[in-house]
């Protein structure tokens, strides 16, 4: 298994493909498998690297006040460990908030950025209904993977998805199983959600950035894509109807090709057709 060993401690990644390096982030307590759906497709097109962060998976936990920062600096010493001097970037949700302390933390290590069901943080976040996030916070106390995976259907995707998928889904939540977080990983995680903030910040984000968002996230309701995409100078807004918390993976074929789009965008050139929707904001 490729693992290395950064300042933070022990990190498991992977590499697929060739050409342009992609740096994709997980979410709250994910791993690389998260992006089953992303990863190969767009390695048909990048250098993808994608990786368990500290708190999650295969890595080491890390401390438990840890902040976003600690993480940024994660992404970027993984990138020295690779030799990779510039990458886009790409994170959901938690890893969204991840991607956007990389930029402003560390913005001549991002070529293009792009930020999926994320939040700004601090006062400006917009909450999901109580019950949502408990449930959402209940699920690592689900002894049973499936019956874990389940309790969360309707915040993460549509009920035809389900329905179609259901089998596909319980089956790779059975064979990820070892590797769901500790409670110190997620506690690691989670103090540094409630210490995220970085909407003083956005502006200084200069690399050209994709925000995107399912329009029926229960877990970070689309407002806040909206503003994060408002903060950062030319940012682009591109939201997906019907999109729940994980649109990344249902809506997976329609993402993963406006990804390809916007990175492959020459500097400076108009926003390519193929991202249909998508708005200019900020």
């Amino acid at each position: 298994m490729p693992y290395t060993n950064l300042p933070s401690g022990k990190t498991y990644y992977e590499i697929h493909g060739e050409g342009e390096p992609l740096l994709l982030h997980p979410g709250f307590g994910c791993t690389v498998e998260i992006y089953w759906r992303n990863t190969l497709p767009l390695a048909e097109h990048f250098r993808v690297i994608v990786f368990d962060p500290r708190g999650a998976g295969r890595s080491d936990d890390g401390p438990p006040e840890m902040l976003m920062q600690d993480l940024a600096n994660d992404a970027a010493a993984l990138l020295d460990a690779l030799g990779i001097d510039k990458a886009h970037v790409l994170g959901t949700s938690f890893g969204g908030m991840v991607a956007q302390h990389i930029a402003i933390e560390h913005p001549d290590r991002v070529r293009r950025l792009v930020l999926a069901c994320t939040s700004p943080g601090g006062l400006q976040h917009v909450p999901p209904p109580l019950e949502n996030l408990i449930k959402f916070m209940a699920t690592s106390g689900i002894p049973d993977p499936v019956d874990a995976m389940r309790s969360t259907y309707a915040l993460n995707y549509s009920d035809a998805f389900v329905a179609t998928n259901d089998a596909i889904l319980a089956d790779r939540a059975r064979a990820n199983e070892h590797l769901r977080s500790t409670p110190e990983g997620q506690a690691g995680q989670l103090h540094a959600v409630q210490n995220h903030d970085t909407n003083a910040r956005l502006a200084e984000i200069a690399a050209p950035t994709l925000v995107a968002h399912g329009t029926e996230d229960g877990t970070l309701p689309v407002e806040n894509g909206k503003t994060v995409a408002a903060g950062i100078p030319g940012a682009r807004l591109k939201l997906y109807p019907g999109g729940r918390h994980l649109f990344f993976t249902e809506c997976a074929d329609d993402l993963n090709r406006d990804i390809v789009a916007f990175l492959n965008e020459d500097d400076g050139r108009q926003p390519s057709a193929r991202l249909g929707s998508t708005s200019a904001v900020g």
